[in-house]
């Protein structure tokens, strides 16, 4: 019984662990899913809001020139493609050339979503060794950059190129600059079409003809022609903007030599590189890596503006970090491929969807290429939503997933107008703040159907139950919650401390869902400790906050942890007909 104790006293230091609260929800397009009708009130607002109302005159304004299509996808709800909602501002479109009504199957450019791409590429095709190769290996001109200024190393005007990898690259911590002649808008480069521009600046007078003739791609009109040794050439020896690994800082040149890299080591161009490790694999008949000329598929096409100006340009060298085409129904593919690892071994996934670095804003983190936001409930639980964004041209582009709930959604924009980045991002917004709750609603929904009511062994002489509910209260800690827990007579919620039942008590939460379809999901018990008197501050706070620090499974009996209860769930529609507490040892079924 002393050992009891000691298990049910430790959970007092529990807390919410990072992941899921539930399991994923399955039903997000029926007419009873919360999700669904959640959406219908996203395109209800949208759809009121160009008619006068809804969200407002400002937000109708902000989004009426820009046409773009939305929508969900989902690893257990084929019907969750179903939920979109597409604009069409004919304002902004060249109806000549392309499509003159936006739907699922319209192709836009995606501009640096074309980055996950890359890398999702590189994860498929690379060796894990490769990611931590230093660029010196890939580029000739780096490697002779370094072994030239060796002796005279400056690290504030030297890029240490033999310390910055792959990885480092994909990641956006290689301390690049973002851009290099003659990309992102050189002040420089644009100096050679109107001399005034140093002088607006109040920059010094330069040689143009001598600084430029250090950068070999600025000799062509055609971008076509510059090859990624050239522009390697030409950037070797710009300075950092910051020491490799110090700091995520956006690089648009980055990826440019992530994609020559990736095309070496695998011996591919990038148009086969991404068509036999993504396009092919996933059927995904609408995604291009280069611009579309058959008139059929120009139909289909969202062109914003001149042709020749925006949808058509060629994108060269810089394809790699924005120059692919898609659908919002190929990117619902390429979602639920990453979710579900098809194209990756799972643990491989699962390493990959992580943050590599912080940013300033708590709310943020980086990844490959991953811009990860986090979004907290009121129960203070955090869903991390790993995205990729997109804006270049007449284009913006987003693609979010999160992995707790097994969805994602997509949005895709097209104008030339100035408000085409803002309006996409509202939509995220309002796409974000409106579906996310409803997810986490319809977790518990389900959970409450699936998992929440008494258990027992079917043999009666054992006087053994666990009942299980759901919180009511959406600030409520969030979990399956043990109501009663009787084990061979001993009640052993009435050994809980005083006033942990008053506050969360023991909550359970899943940690190995049902990926290799076994039948079986883990839930580990967690609990929210009740605020002492100095356990708001950041350190007293660790062992309250943190499960990972804590001590989740320090009990086990026969090397099985006390904290675990096995669910043995039906492999098609989610439900629990049985749990096993592991160090219990014992089969309790789930009573009718």
């Amino acid at each position: 019984m002393r050992v009891l104790t000691l298990l049910l006293y430790t959970t007092t230091v529990l807390a919410g662990l990072q992941g899921p609260v539930y399991p994923a929800p399955r039903d997000l397009s029926s007419r009873s899913s919360l999700v669904a009708a959640t959406w219908k009130n996203v395109t209800t607002a949208l759809e009121q809001t160009f008619k006068g109302g809804g969200l407002g005159e400002e937000t109708a304004v902000l989004l009426k020139h820009t046409t773009f299509s939305a929508g969900m996808f989902s690893l257990h709800d084929r019907g969750a493609q179903s939920l979109q909602y597409h604009h069409t501002a004919a304002s902004s479109l060249n109806g000549s050339v392309g499509v003159k009504k936006v739907d699922a199957d319209s192709i836009y450019r995606i501009a640096s979503v074309s980055k996950l791409f890359t890398v999702y590429a590189g994860m498929i095709e690379l060796d894990e060794k490769d990611w931590d190769r230093p660029l010196t290996d890939i580029f000739p001109p780096f490697k002779q950059f370094v072994e030239k200024a060796a002796k005279g190393f400056d690290p504030v005007h030297d890029v240490q190129w033999d310390k910055i990898t792959v990885g480092d690259i994909a990641a956006h911590i290689g301390g690049l600059p973002r851009g290099g002649i003659p990309f992102d808008g050189d002040l420089l480069v644009q100096a050679v079409q109107s001399h005034s521009i140093p002088k607006r600046w109040g920059l010094p007078s330069l040689n143009l003809t001598k600084e430029l003739a250090r950068y070999p791609c600025a000799e062509y009109e055609d971008m076509e022609k510059c090859t990624a040794l050239q522009y390697a050439q030409g950037t070797a020896a710009n300075p950092p903007v910051y020491a490799p690994g110090t700091s995520p800082i956006y690089s648009n040149n980055g990826f440019i030599l992530l994609g020559h890299t990736l095309s070496k080591l695998s011996g591919k161009s990038l148009d086969d590189l991404y068509h036999d490790t993504i396009f092919k694999p996933l059927g995904l008949k609408d995604t291009l890596s280069n611009a579309p000329t058959d008139p059929a598929v120009l139909k289909r096409s969202v062109v914003a503006g001149d042709p020749a100006a925006s949808f058509a340009i060629k994108s060269g060298i810089t394809k790699s970090s924005g120059g692919l085409f898609s659908t919002i129904n190929d990117l619902a593919k390429v979602g639920t491929s990453i979710l579900n690892s098809t194209l990756l071994p799972a643990d491989k996934t699962r390493r990959w969807m992580k943050p590599v670095s912080f940013t300033s804003d708590l709310r943020y983190a980086a990844g490959r290429p991953w811009e990860i936001y986090r979004h907290v409930h009121p129960s203070g639980v955090v869903t991390d939503i790993y995205t990729k964004l997109g804006d270049s041209g007449y284009y913006t582009g987003l693609l979010a997933l999160l992995p707790d709930f097994g969805v994602g959604f997509s949005i895709l924009g097209a104008s030339p107008h100035a408000t085409r980045s803002a309006a996409v991002q509202l939509v995220a917004d309002l796409i974000a703040d409106t579906v996310i709750p409803a997810l986490m609603d319809q977790a518990k929904n389900e959970a409450l159907d699936n998992f929440a009511g008494t258990y027992a062994p079917k043999d009666k002489r054992f006087n053994t139950t666990l009942t299980l509910s759901v919180p009511t209260s959406a600030k409520s800690p969030p979990g399956l919650v043990v109501s009663q827990w009787i084990s061979d007579g001993a009640d052993l919620t009435a050994l809980l401390p005083k006033g942990l039942m008053e506050t969360s008590g023991i909550r359970l939460v899943p940690t190995i869902q049902d990926g290799a379809g076994s039948g079986q999901v883990a839930f580990r018990a967690a609990t929210l400790n009740k605020p002492g008197p100095i356990s708001g501050h950041l350190f007293s706070k660790l062992y309250d906050v943190e499960d990972w620090t804590s001590t989740l499974d320090m009990l086990t009996y026969g090397g099985l942890d006390l904290a675990e209860f096995v669910f043995h769930v039906d492999r098609k529609t989610g439900k629990a007909d049985a749990v096993t507490p592991s160090a219990y040892r014992a089969k309790l079924g789930r009573r009718k």
